[in-house]
């Protein structure tokens, strides 16, 4: 190794080990056990490289025998040999894109084996041509539900649970300098649009963002990334003077945003509203077309 592993760095690696592991349907035992790993490892004040070396990494407590041999193995070789075959044969892009179009996990694995498949980009040209149907189970009626999922709009099926969407888009948020926005921001408890405002110029950030493993959409002003579980996450791009404007676009229902058209353009929501000649909303009230003085929302102090 050129350089020591410190514990974020070892984090990582079990974390993605984890992830790969989930994605290849491994015993979920071992995929919690690796991601309790991560986490005990990124808030061990020790440093654990050094924990290793010396043996005493069984002491950690969750840090079992198989976990062990790994971590020695990345410490002694700065490398893991099992995470570097699972990285060569499991492509959380393909994964993520398939489960977005409605294809299992395993599906996508037997798929992007058979076909060579390792970008979103490569199972989206096989599913346009039809050579999709050439991959083990895929047959007529599943290519076409797989076809008619390129043309679904983002978000149109699938949701998670409040929190779980919050923990996710705040992460992405904070990675691309951005505003969380969309269903979350409203506090809808099964969101569906999840969306973050960033500054113009980003686009190129949200491949890396917390959760993102493909982006199927990408242009100036706009761009859909797509997590491991399938779900899209809209990022939409915005001009300092504007960014106001595009975060009361990205957060209210289509109803409630129509109900204020035309839209000015100003650098904060607040600007917006102060322009419209209308009182400021707060995100959790815009569902429906509404101008007036909005009610008192019930606050924690309550």
């Amino acid at each position: 190794m050129d350089a020591p592993l410190d514990n974020r760095a070892i984090a990582e690696r079990l974390e993605t080990f984890a992830l790969l592991l989930e994605l290849a349907e491994a015993n979920p035992y071992s995929v919690r056990a690796y991601r309790r790993a991560a986490e005990l490892v990124r808030s061990t004040p020790a440093d654990v490289a050094e924990v290793v070396r010396i043996g005493r990494v069984r002491e950690l407590r969750g840090i079992g025998a198989s976990i062990e041999a790994r971590l020695v193995e990345l410490v002694e070789t700065g490398r893991i040999e099992e995470l570097e075959e699972l990285e060569r044969t499991v492509s959380p892009e393909v994964v993520g894109y398939g489960r977005y179009l409605g294809l299992s996990a395993r599906r996508s694995l037997d798929a992007a084996q058979a076909l060579g498949l390792r970008t979103a980009a490569d199972l989206a040209r096989a599913v346009e041509d039809g050579t999709i149907r050439d991959a083990p189970g895929i047959g007529p009626k599943t290519a076409e539900r797989l076809r008619a999922g390129l043309e679904r709009p983002p978000g149109e099926e699938r949701s998670l649970l409040l929190p779980q969407a919050r923990e996710l888009l705040e992460g992405i948020a904070a990675a691309l300098d951005g505003t969380v926005a969309g269903d979350v921001r409203r506090c809808v408890d099964a969101p569906r649009h999840l969306a973050v405002v960033a500054p113009a110029g980003l686009a190129e950030r949200l491949a890396g963002a917390p959760g993102i493993v493909a982006v199927v959409e990408r242009d100036e002003t706009h761009a859909v990334g797509v997590t491991t579980e399938g779900l899209p996450v809209e990022l939409v791009l915005a001009e300092p003077g504007a960014a106001g404007t595009a975060l009361l676009r990205a957060t209210g229902a289509p109803a409630y945003v129509d109900g204020l058209a035309p839209l000015p353009e100003a650098a904060t929501e607040e600007a917006v509203y102060a322009a419209l000649g209308i009182p400021f909303c707060p995100p959790e009230l815009r569902e429906e077309p509404f101008r007036g003085e909005p009610p008192a929302l019930v606050e924690l102090a309550d």
